[in-house]
């Protein structure tokens, strides 16, 4: 097991552990699934290398990617729009091939401003997160205490574990990928509908942000530091157990 597998590992048990801390019999469980798409922002990506310094390509494209992941967590009976769920999410806002602008200066094409090509380079992304889950409850009856329609938000400050992989780059001929862990933030808003007794279908938007900002080490001594910023949008649609 890698240093971030265990490091996701213990986050993972240290958050359910809150989230199952409380008694059974006090709240409404759910377990969702999810899948969708995630659209990251153009930004700048900035290459430091410590022999011709600091080179900068323009509003860089990232690649619309497919997104999945799940959450576990409850929602309180003496504060039924309230609640809190562990959510895990992966999606890989890769850097495909492309021409922009580049000002400053690169190992390989010298110093300048014109017009470059970037190389593809690879990036995976997941996201681990306590979230604090508000709801409201609607079209409630008997038989669904706690409304058939409910639309929600959340709001988390995830644990991001990134990995840059270059594949392709005149940049980084032979780097490594490395990963990196980070904190950032999200938020999340949705529409949940019963569709059986206990399954709900939901529709989910989030919003999230982290930085990169890691070295990539080649076969011998040489670094260079990538920095950049993910900026992603996520649309989802998932199924939610209820108990």
């Amino acid at each position: 097991m890698t240093l971030t597998s265990k490091v996701a590992a213990v986050m993972l048990i240290a958050m359910a552990g809150l989230v199952l801390g409380a008694r059974t019999s006090s709240a409404e469980w759910f377990a969702d699934v999810f899948a969708g798409v995630s659209l990251t922002q153009d930004h700048d990506l900035t290459i430091h290398d410590p022999v011709v310094g600091q080179g900068v390509y323009r509003d860089v494209e990232f690649g619309t990617a497919p997104a999945y992941g799940f959450r576990l967590g409850r929602y309180f009976d003496g504060l039924p729009f309230l609640g809190l769920a562990v959510d895990f999410l992966s999606f890989s806002p890769n850097i495909p091939p492309q021409a922009a602008h580049r000002d400053g200066c690169m190992l390989v094409t010298g110093c300048g401003s014109f017009e470059s090509h970037t190389g593809r380079i690879d990036i995976d992304a997941r996201a681990l997160s306590l979230d604090l889950m508000l709801r409201l409850p609607l079209l409630k009856s008997t038989a669904d205490p706690n409304g058939r329609l409910q639309p929600y938000i959340g709001l988390g400050v995830p644990m991001f574990i990134t990995t840059v992989t270059p594949r392709s780059t005149r940049q980084f001929r032979n780097q490594d990928d490395e990963t990196q862990i980070s904190v950032g933030y999200k938020g999340a808003a949705g529409l949940s509908y019963r569709i059986f007794p206990n399954l709900h279908l939901f529709g989910e938007y989030r919003y999230t942000h982290t930085s990169i900002d890691l070295d990539l080490h080649d076969a011998v001594v040489r670094n260079a530091t990538v920095d950049t910023k993910l900026d992603t949008s996520t649309l989802l649609l998932g199924l939610s157990a209820r108990w």
